[in-house]
């Protein structure tokens, strides 16, 4: 019983240290460094349109929400993952 709050509890934590470390809205390069790819793979991957929905702020200003960088990542998972 003691454990399964504890575990909880822990769990909470890391989703808290997750949101407080991780920015909501992210540019290319913060985007890359999250997922462990260089910027270039990413562009590559964006220039034959895999990758999350973008938000345009202006023509050179190119941000990308977290939720969305989540769900794009969640559509990349494949296998049963043993």
């Amino acid at each position: 019983m003691v454990s399964d709050k504890i575990s909880a509890l822990e769990s909470r934590l890391d989703e808290l240290e997750f949101r407080l470390n991780t920015p909501r809205v992210m540019d290319a390069k913060q985007l890359s460094d999250f997922v462990g790819i260089s910027t270039r793979t990413f562009y590559e991957m964006k220039q034959v349109g895999d990758s999350p929905p973008a938000i345009y702020l202006s023509q050179r200003t190119v941000r990308y929400d977290l939720d969305d960088v989540m769900e794009w990542m969640e559509a990349k998972k494949v296998g049963a993952g043993i």
